[in-house]
């Protein structure tokens, strides 16, 4: 690509060498680079020139022109003259929402692609903008471009539900679209195009039909009415045929979603939550069907996919090959996080093997925004009750705890779900800062470390470790009698190890949990050393990894009965958090408890600080409108003008006698509070009296 940049009065222009290209690829220079937020035109210069002008008001052109230089490339590298092929990934610009200046790209590669994330993190925008940048690129060529949203079912479920009056529900027989609109089905988002595709090749019909004998026993006819395409379902080992009003939702969202997978017109279909309706196994199969025609668009009998989903079934991951097809979304205002095809990490064998095992449990800890890494499924177990029990609101907070088989795994799996953009922390059992310092290491080496041990006044975390690895050894030589003895004393429920890994770890413990306990010539070095380590072990924490201070979960168990196996050990132990005191278990687990914070920080959800607000603006208004006279209902008035609705929440009465007094009661039983009602007076401090009668969660 050759290109001139020249000055044209006040303008700054470039000229692209467009001789050769194709009218398809000269409109689709245009109209993905016009969109650049700065260029204010393009158009061509003559045969073989297309020419971008920029806004005169910027005064450095420099950052904008390698932006269109950029897009440029794009669109060549995905246009090729023969139109045979094309190389892939495609590039896809996205907006983030409140930053038009954001360049942001995601690339699409051939076969299925993904997007996860949370309600409300971009996915449903950015799969519009992949339509809409496939439609103007003349990727898809002649084929179709089809995309199915959430609301898919919705112009069946006025036959299914009262959704349009109250108590309401269409009787008539199910009836989609119109004649007219056959030639035109795929720009329809919802099941009417499906259905209409459906209706006019019986090839395609008799395709979806064999998936529903098998999988429902189940065929569906169609037919044309004034109301329009008739739905009805017919038993295949017999009875008679009945509406679609009356067959399974899931069943029906299934009929359009085969319908699109198997439509060979169709040359990209971008589907919005296809798990929807759907039971966890035929979700597995639909995506098994997906698989099935998923390819190169280029291929006719292959089709680009594109789905948003929620569900670990449909995730595709099963080797480091799918990562890059996958796009991970956490916010609208911050850009996905993709693994480029050629990132070093993917040839990791640690890695290839970790994703080759996942189980379920990891795929669903792929939806969350936060991850917290825990040795086995007895830290799990104990982790998950002790979080609900203090009602720490991991959910709320879209975390997640995910037991790793070993500490061995702890590294690979948190490098793999920040290469999701996850925050990760990690919970392990003290061996794994005793016997070696990989776990150290690794998170040594995230970029907020260096400011960390800046702080302590050491070079990096991983020296601090080594010296206090030095002193503790030393520690142990000088004491050995008396530590071999203790080590024979204190149950040590990490991994298997040697006798010198099983006192250097219940040394450490001991240190960290009761340094007195030694005797008195080594108490005071064991105070010192428990200073430092402490020192290290919060520097840690502040990068998300925590280490169990006693040893291993086992050693924090209340219940004195411990013959069985872990597992049932931990769950014996966690069904006793019902009846113990919240205060009690925030001092035996303090350590799990500050992962399990660090992880889901602000979890509660405090009503009051949306409350007092709200009061605070009803009763300012209230004293500055009443006289002492005033009626209940002129009250609530001026809170209603005031607040608007969100004042029918209380309600207030005139108690005035020598000066203005409100009573104030909460009127609804959504919000039952123990010092409602009471009173108040104009002259009292509204900042300090309404904190009084909503404390909120922080208040003792």
């Amino acid at each position: 690509m050759t290109t001139t940049n020249l000055s044209i009065g006040s303008e700054a222009v470039i000229d692209f060498d467009c001789s050769g290209w194709a009218e398809e690829k000269r409109k689709t220079f245009f109209t993905i680079v016009r969109e650049i937020q700065g260029v204010t035109n393009v158009n061509g210069a003559g045969i073989s020139t297309m020419r971008v002008r920029f806004n005169p008001s910027i005064i450095d052109h420099s950052a904008l022109k390698q932006v269109v230089n950029q897009a440029a490339d794009d669109i060549l590298s995905q246009h090729h003259e023969d139109g045979a092929s094309i190389a892939w990934p495609f590039a896809v610009k996205l907006d983030l929402l409140g930053d038009p200046q954001a360049q942001v790209v995601v690339n699409i590669q051939a076969g299925i692609n993904t997007l996860v994330g949370p309600n409300g993190s971009g996915k449903t925008r950015s799969l519009r903008k992949i339509k809409a940048a496939l439609e103007s690129s003349g990727l898809i060529k002649t084929r179709k471009i089809h995309f199915l949203a959430a609301g898919r079912s919705s112009p069946l479920e006025g036959y299914r539900a009262a959704v349009d009056r109250p108590g309401h529900t269409n009787q008539s027989d199910a009836a989609v679209g119109h004649i007219d609109y056959r030639r035109q089905w795929w720009q329809f988002e919802s099941v009417t195009g499906a259905l209409l595709a459906l209706d006019a090749r019986a090839d395609l019909r008799l395709k979806i039909e064999a998936r529903l004998q098998q999988l429902f026993d189940r065929s569906v006819k169609l037919s044309w009415s004034q109301q329009g395409l008739n739905i009805r379902i017919s038993p295949v080992s017999g009875g008679s045929s009945y509406a679609a009003n009356y067959e399974a939702s899931g069943i029906l969202q299934l009929v359009a979603l085969l319908a699109a997978i198997h439509n060979d017109e169709i040359g990209a279909l971008l589907i919005d939550e296809p798990e929807i309706s759907l039971h966890p196994q035929h979700q597995a199969f639909l995506f098994e069907e997906m698989e099935r025609v998923a390819g190169d668009p280029m291929d006719p009998a292959r089709k680009l996919i594109i789905i948003a989903t929620h569900s670990a079934a449909l995730l595709p991951l099963r080797s480091v090959n799918d990562l890059p097809a996958l796009m991970f979304f956490n916010s609208v205002r911050s850009a996905p996080a993709q693994v480029p095809v050629n990132a070093d990490i993917l040839k990791r064998t640690k890695l290839t093997a970790l994703i080759a095992r996942l189980s379920a449990t990891h795929r669903l800890a792929m939806f969350a925004e936060r991850v917290l890494l825990v040795e086995g499924p007895s830290d799990e177990i104990v982790a998950t009750q002790l979080a609900r029990r203090l009602e720490l609101r991991l959910l709320a907070r879209n975390a997640q705890i995910l037991p790793v088989t070993g500490k061995g795994e702890f590294i690979e799996a948190a490098k793999l779900f920040r290469l999701m953009n996850k925050e990760v922390a990690v919970l392990a059992d003290l061996d794994a800062l005793v016997d070696d310092n990989s776990l150290v290491n690794a998170f040594s080496e995230l970029p907020s470390a260096l400011a960390i041990a800046d702080r302590l006044g050491r070079s990096n975390i991983m020296d601090f470790d080594r010296d206090l690895r030095t002193d503790l050894a030393e520690f142990i030589s000088r004491h050995s009698d008396a530590i071999q003895e203790a080590a024979a004393q204190y149950r040590d429920w990490s991994s298997p190890g040697s006798n010198d890994k099983v006192e250097r770890r219940v040394t450490l413990a001991r240190i960290l949990t009761d340094p007195q306990s030694f005797n008195s010539s080594a108490a005071s070095e064991a105070n010192s050393l428990q200073t430092r380590y402490l020192l290290l072990i919060k520097a840690l924490s502040e990068l998300g990894c925590f280490f169990l201070h006693r040893g291993a979960i086992e050693n924090y168990y209340l219940v004195d009965e411990l013959e069985r196996g872990k597992p049932d050990c931990a769950a014996q132990e966690a069904a006793t958090f019902e009846t113990t005191e919240p205060a009690n278990l925030l001092k035996q687990y303090a350590d799990l408890v500050a992962a399990l914070v660090y992880i889901a920080p602000n979890q509660q959800i405090d009503e009051d600080l949306l409350l007092r607000p709200k009061l605070g603006a009803v009763l300012a208004s209230v004293f500055l409108s009443m006289e002492s006279d005033s009626t209940d209902e002129r009250l609530n008035a001026i809170a209603m003008t005031t607040v608007g609705s969100d004042a029918e929440v209380f309600k207030l009465s005139n108690c005035s006698k020598q000066e203005l007094r409100v009573s104030v009661e909460m009127a609804s039983p959504l919000f039952p509070r123990d010092k409602f009602p009471f009173e108040i007076g104009r002259e009292e401090n509204l900042t300090s009296v309404i904190p009084t009668k909503l404390p909120g969660l922080g208040s003792p």
